[in-house]
């Protein structure tokens, strides 16, 4: 088949603030934490456990799965 192209992308889950796609797992593995914020790029997220906040990439947010 010529004129035929495949890439190979992962599924983005995009984040809405009101509902429970907020909560996301790092990596599919890694602790749970919640977006509170999303700026441009970034998102304002906090762990679930420890309630510690940092800044995250809103591309890696949107590959996280949820918990």
């Amino acid at each position: 088949m010529t004129g035929v192209r495949e890439d190979g992308a992962e599924f983005r889950r995009p984040i809405d603030l009101t509902d429970l796609s907020r909560f996301r797992r790092i990596g599919g593995i890694g602790p749970a934490y919640e977006v509170i914020a999303i700026s441009g790029d970034r998102v304002s997220a906090q762990m679930i456990d420890s309630d510690e906040t940092f800044d995250y990439p809103l591309a890696d947010a949107e590959l996280d799965p949820a918990p």
